[in-house]
Order: structure tokens, then C-alpha cells, then sequence
């Protein structure tokens, strides 16, 4: 085919590589590449591009480390040492149907006095820092990319959409030509739980005598009892709003709670739970700052926060999957589950692993994961 064809009938033409090499004419320094999976959730980690400035920060952030190139390689160096690739991934069922949304990425360079900071950067500091490279504009395409060039450092990289609460998964390529450190600031896999206050002793008594309102002559209590308890005491005027503690949820928690595996929970163990029930009521109520009874996705991340737990963006998008409603709100008592289940599992792990990783037996796996 001719030139002359080929422009006749074609107006644009797309390159596929998998890596830049070719531009630099190079074959002694080549170019590194990565790739991150990762998503965007309304209310949770979709915050939308820096005119959202409150809620930018819920973005996914992803921290780059670059190292300064060698004499043979910063001789061969073009005018770009990176290459930036930010693609929607629909989802496959319906990949016909979805359209594309305007998305975008900026980097920032992260200053001396930050380096130690560990998990996502907080909203202050992209009202004090300005980007140090982003791509030129937001486009609804499948893929937008930017080359430029980064002197050694560290960078934080945050894909985002223009929009907030615009729902979508991406891949985010990439490529330098600099020895690079990558991580996911977004990622924080250890659960920590803050331990609840202990009571007063007049609360204490108060406490026992609910405890025997409701236990057997054994002093015990089994998950009936604790949703007749629950419901009566947590959720007084509320149950008709929410549906109240379901029999399913209270076998749940006493599996949780029951240390000594018993299908019940005695005194000692009630009022451990009742202190954590206690306080993530009032955490609750604390945070829903709408008044609506329920939990927004936003409303989920600063409770979650003030319950003393830190998880990562994927985690928490989980939780709102799984407990959250068909409006995606959060009520009181999916709230005290979805707390009392992190806690427990997190436990579990501090107990059975050596800080990094477990190792358990099929047997050990379908015991704690049929009764916890």
C-alpha cells in the first residue's frame, strides 16, 4: 500500500511495544516497567481530580522512589526518563455497554520532612504542594499516557477521575528508565484496633445486672438471647428504621466472642463484647454527620479510622460490598459487625503468624473460618 493509500483510508495509527526501548536507541540501559491494578469506589477512593481538593486525597496513591542513572546510562539518556499509562478496565461481563469516563493522573514530588510518612497523604498536603508533572488533560479514553522527565527522588502518583464518586477499575503502567521503588501509599495491610475504655464500676454493676436479665440459670447467654439483647438495648427506637440485629448476625458474634466454644458466652466474655458494642455506637452516631441513621461511604471511612482501624483502600472497599446496603449505606448494627470481624480476624493473624505471613493445615483453615 501506498502512502498516499494508507492516508486515504486511515487517519491515526497506534504503535503496540511493551516497553519504550526503541526511543532511545539503546540496547545497553533498558527500561523498567510495572504494572498496579486498582479502582476507584464512589464514596470511598473515587475523590475526583485536584478541583475536588477535599476529597482528592481518597484517591488511590501509588510512591515512587527513582534512583540517579549510571554515567553509561545518563549519556545515552533521552529528554523523558518516564513514561506514565493510565488505562480503564471495564468490566468484562459488560464491557459493550460501559462508556468511558474523563480520567487523569498527577505526580508530586514528595519533600524531605514527608519521607517518613507511611500510608496515604492527607488532604493538607495537596493544598500545599503542587503537581511537578500530570497529564495535559482529562480525556474519556480508554488509555491516556505522558512522557516526561524526573530528576532522582521520591513521587506520589495519583490516578484519579475528573469527577468524584465516578466508579471504575484501572491499570496504571509504569515505565522508567531509572532503578525505581514502588509502592501502593493506598496499602496499609495491617489491621490495628485500639482496645475500648474499660468501664466505671457503677457501670460495671449496671452491666452484670443486664447480663442477668437475659442469661440462663447457667449465666450464660446464646444467640437468641444476645438478639433479644441487642435489639432492645442498642437498637431502642431504631429496629423498625434498620431491621435490627438478624439471628444469623448474633451467631456470628458469639462465634466470635465465644473463647471458650461453648455456642454461648458467659459473663467475662459478654462484657468484652459489650464494651466494643458500647463504643462503636457511639463512634457511629459520631460520624454520621448527615443524621440519616445510617453510614455514607465517605461517613464508613472516618468511622472505620475512628474505631482505631487502619486498612487499605481495597479492604475498605470490601467492607462496603459486603455490608453495606443496596444504597450502599452502612446501618448500626452491619457497623458493629463489620468492626467486631476485622477485630477478630486480626487477632487471629497476630496470634497464629510471625508478624508477615500464616501457615495453617486445611483442617485449621475450615475450623476458623466456620467458627469466628
Amino acid at each position: 500500500m501506498s502512502m498516499e493509500d494508507w492516508c486515504q483510508n486511515f487517519d491515526s495509527v497506534d504503535i503496540c511495544s511493551l516497553c519504550p526501548d526503541f526511543l532511545d536507541d539503546s540496547s545497553s540501559c533498558h527500561w523498567v516497567s510495572s504494572f498496579h491494578e486498582g479502582r476507584w469506589v464512589a464514596g470511598t477512593t473515587a475523590g475526583g481530580c485536584l478541583n475536588h481538593i477535599d476529597t482528592f486525597w481518597t484517591n488511590p496513591q501509588y510512591r515512587v522512589r527513582i534512583e540517579k542513572l549510571d554515567e553509561e546510562c545518563e549519556d545515552l539518556q533521552g529528554p523523558n526518563n518516564m513514561l506514565l499509562s493510565l488505562m480503564q478496565k471495564p468490566d468484562k461481563r459488560n464491557r459493550r455497554l460501559v462508556s468511558n469516563i474523563h480520567i487523569g493522573f498527577s505526580v508530586f514530588e514528595v519533600p524531605p520532612h514527608m519521607k517518613k510518612q507511611r500510608g496515604k497523604f492527607p488532604a493538607s498536603f495537596f493544598t500545599t504542594n503542587s503537581p511537578v508533572a500530570q497529564n495535559k488533560s482529562f480525556l474519556n479514553a480508554r488509555e491516556v499516557m505522558e512522557f516526561f522527565r524526573l530528576r532522582p527522588g521520591e513521587y506520589l502518583i495519583v490516578p484519579s477521575t475528573f469527577k468524584p464518586n465516578e466508579t471504575a477499575s484501572f491499570i496504571l503502567a509504569i515505565l522508567c528508565k531509572n532503578e525505581t521503588h514502588i509502592e501502593e501509599s493506598s496499602s496499609m495491610d495491617r489491621v490495628e484496633i485500639n482496645k475500648p475504655t474499660d468501664f466505671e464500676e457503677e457501670d460495671m454493676k449496671a452491666n452484670n445486672k443486664l447480663f442477668r436479665q437475659y442469661s440462663d440459670q447457667y449465666e450464660e447467654v446464646n444467640a437468641e438471647k444476645l438478639q433479644m439483647l441487642l435489639n432492645d438495648n442498642i437498637l431502642s427506637g431504631l429496629s423498625s428504621q434498620t431491621g435490627g440485629f438478624s439471628l444469623d448476625a448474633c451467631r456470628g458474634i458469639v462465634a466470635m466472642m465465644d473463647l471458650s466454644i461453648t455456642g454461648t458466652l458467659n459473663g467475662q466474655e459478654f462484657i468484652r463484647l459489650w464494651k466494643r458494642v458500647v463504643n462503636y455506637k457511639e463512634i457511629f452516631f459520631q460520624k454520621d454527620v448527615s443524621r440519616t441513621g445510617t453510614l455514607s461511604l465517605h461517613e464508613l471511612r472516618n468511622a472505620v479510622e475512628a474505631s482505631g482501624v487502619r486498612v487499605s483502600d481495597g479492604m475498605l472497599n470490601l467492607l462496603a460490598l459486603r455490608y453495606g446496603g443496596s444504597s450502599g449505606h452502612i446501618t448500626l448494627e452491619s457497623f458493629i459487625c463489620l468492626i467486631l470481624r476485622l477485630d477478630t480476624m486480626a487477632k487471629i493473624f497476630q496470634k497464629l503468624s510471625d508478624g508477615q505471613q500464616m501457615c495453617l493445615r486445611e483442617n485449621e483453615w475450615m475450623y476458623l473460618s466456620m467458627y469466628s
